[in-house]
Formats: C-alpha cells, structure tokens, sequence
C-alpha cells in the first residue's frame, strides 16, 4: 500500500476567540485519528494574508469569518474551502457552524427561567453570527410579547489597544444606565459579555443583581476572568471543527465537484456561573426558595423539602412556580441539578460517582437516565464531545 499524499491546509481562523481555538483542537484530532498527512498553517482570516497563502500554495483551507476578497481569489486559484462560522446568507462554500438562531432561543428560554421580563442584546450588526443570535432571541421573546433593547458593540473591533482600560463608551454608559432593572443581557460572545461586566463594577451596577450576562462560547479563561465568573452558551466548537476536517479531507480525494454543504449544530446549553446567578422574579417567597433549591440541591432536595421549608403546601408552591416562571417545582430542580452536573463535567476532573453526588443526583445511574433524557446523550459522551 503506498504512502498518502500529503497536503497543505491553511486554518485561516486566527486566535482570539475561544471558539476558534476549540475548531482548531477538533480539526487537529479529527487529522490525528485519521493519520493525515496534513501539513498546517495558521495565520488570522484577514486578506492582508493572500500573498503569503499563495506564495505557500494550499490545496485546502478552513476559514472562519467569511471574507469575499479571500474566498473569491482561493476560488481562482483552485483551493478548496470550508468555512466554520460567520458564513453570509449567500452560502457559497460549504459551512460547519453552530445554529446561532437557536443560541439566542436558548438564552431567551434560560433568562425567562430566571424569572426575568425585562431583556437586552449587546452585539455587532456587521457579523453574521452576532445578527443571528440577535435575531433567535428577539423573536422568542416578542413571540411572548417581551421587547429587547439592543446597542451595536462594533466599536470594539475597532478600540486602540492601547485605549485607557477604564474607558467606558458613552453609548455603552447611557445604555446600561437605562435599562430597567433587572434585566438580562444577551451578549453575541464571551469578549463583549466580559466588557459588559467591567462596565457594570466601574458604573456600580451590581451583576448579576440588577443586570444579569450571558455569553457565548464558553471560553472558559474569558469566563473565568471575568468578575463575577460568566455564565456562556456552550456551543459544540470542536465537533464542528472535526466535522469540517472530514468533509475538506472529501473535498480534496472527490474527483469531480462536490455539492455545496451546509450544516448547523445545536447549541449545547448554558454553562451557569456568577454572572447570572439572581433570582429576578419581584416575589421574594419565590427568590428565597430558588435559593434555597440552589444552596442544597446536592443533597437530594425533593419537592417535599421545598413545601416543608417555604411553609406553604404543595398547591400553593406549585401555583406560585407556575405563575411566575411557567415551570413545576420538579422541572426547577432538575433543571440545577443538570446545570451542575454540566458545569462538573467541563470544569472538573470529578469521577461521574462524585458529580451525580455533587449535582444531587445521588447515584450514576440516576445521573445517566436523566441527563439523557435531557442532553441526548449520557454525560460520559458529553464530556467528551465539549
């Protein structure tokens, strides 16, 4: 058996975000896996880098940020493209994303389970993905006849990096200051949710208190950086990144044209933190019991301990979760208790015995039933697919 071809493949997707670095870990592994004798090189999707890339001459390329002036020329020159994100709706290449429609449902669905009602965008109007998940977000909420406030965040693109640190915008300003209280704020990634936060501490907004944040991508050392801790989106970064490989690794063995592809991942939850840990309901017996649920859901809380410890009976709590977040007392628990084991599973090394315990599950079995039921998939897999 002779020895395969190898090729060069431009990752044009640059290393800001932790999106793209996580496409980047799943298309080295699906490369790994498979024994491709892939040759890489990495550099940002900006045009300025087309001399180089065609001096280098590669027969594949893995794009984020759709460029026309990059695609149109490595159309010329015969390279074949897949993009992982930010694709315009004038699909022209093959595109591996994640549904950013549906990441701006869940946050919506996440938010009106906090018990907001009060809601606002924070995003680009020039990036596709941003416009997106604005768009899935605003027409969940509307549909329930909830308006969103938004302001366009593509002055950050654009900020020196050597701009005073404590800088605040003062369309930023005037915006935060605004919004009624408490709102929850949708932000289009973990950068601009980050930024939002320290906007909050220097304008003495308390987060996540009066302005609840959520990001997107779950780039945990953004997340992690931020004061308070960020709440994000997980989305399925390297799956899309291993699912490109695979179909650039076809588009380079196909002896003819390959029809245009497109496929769009749903998003994998939220991954809870700081930023959004409130209780935004105006009914104080219901704050207090959201808490309590929180502050001891590993230690197996059943609905008949939340009767016991509200001092009202079963009726009564259930009537009050119904009329202020749509949602059973059950539904309430369960959905912390697999908040939590999602949060063990990314962020800790924890055996599954201990996360079913730390998250209140009791056992593993239990764990595994219903994370299922819930994710689609055991949280062994999950683990291993985020």
């Amino acid at each position: 058996m002779g020895q395969k071809t190898s090729n060069r493949i431009a990752l044009l997707l640059g290393k800001e975000l932790g999106y793209c670095r996580r496409v980047l870990a799943g298309v080295l592994s699906y490369a790994d896996s498979h024994k491709l004798q892939w040759m890489f090189h990495h550099a940002p999707p900006d045009v300025r880098v087309l001399p180089a890339l065609e001096r280098w001459q590669p027969d594949g390329v893995i794009l984020y940020r759709w460029d026309r002036g990059i695609v149109e020329r490595l159309h010329e020159l015969g390279v074949k493209i897949v993009s992982v994100g930010d694709t315009t709706p004038d699909l022209t290449i093959p595109c591996f994303d994640v549904n950013n429609e549906a990441v701006g449902r869940v946050a919506a669905d996440y938010f009106l389970g906090l018990g907001h009602r009060f809601f606002a965008y924070y995003g680009s109007r020039s990036i596709q993905s941003s416009i997106n998940r604005e768009k899935g977000f605003r027409a969940r909420l509307e549909s329930l006849g909830y308006p969103v406030s938004s302001l366009n965040a593509d002055s950050l693109a654009s900020s020196p990096f050597g701009q005073d640190w404590n800088y605040i915008d003062r369309g930023t300003e005037r915006w935060l200051k605004q919004l009624p209280k408490p709102t929850g704020v949708l932000a289009s990634n973990d950068i601009p949710a980050k930024l939002l936060c320290e906007a909050c501490w220097q304008l003495g907004i308390q987060v996540p208190d009066e302005i609840s944040i959520l990001g997107v991508d779950n780039d945990v050392s953004e997340c992690q950086m931020s004061v308070p801790a960020l709440s994000s989106i997980e989305v399925p970064a390297e799956q899309i990144g291993s699912e490109a490989a695979a179909y650039l690794f076809r588009l380079l063995e196909a002896d003819g044209e390959m029809k245009c592809s497109a496929k769009f991942l749903p998003p994998l939850g939220v991954i809870a933190r700081r930023s959004t840990d409130c209780r935004a309901t105006c009914d104080e017996r219901l704050r207090d019991i959201l808490n309590f649920i929180e502050e001891t859901v590993e230690q197996g809380t059943t609905v008949l301990d939340v009767c016991r410890y509200s001092g009202l009976n079963r009726r009564s709590v259930e009537r009050l979760f119904k009329s202020e977040l749509d949602s059973t007392v059950f539904q309430r628990i369960q959905e912390v208790r697999i908040t939590r084991a999602k949060r063990l599973l990314l962020e800790t090394r924890m055996t599954m015995d201990e996360i079913a315990g730390q998250s209140g599950f009791g056992n593993t079995r239990r764990l595994d039933r219903v994370f299922r039921q819930v994710e689609g998939v055991l949280p062994s897999a999950y683990r291993s697919e985020v």
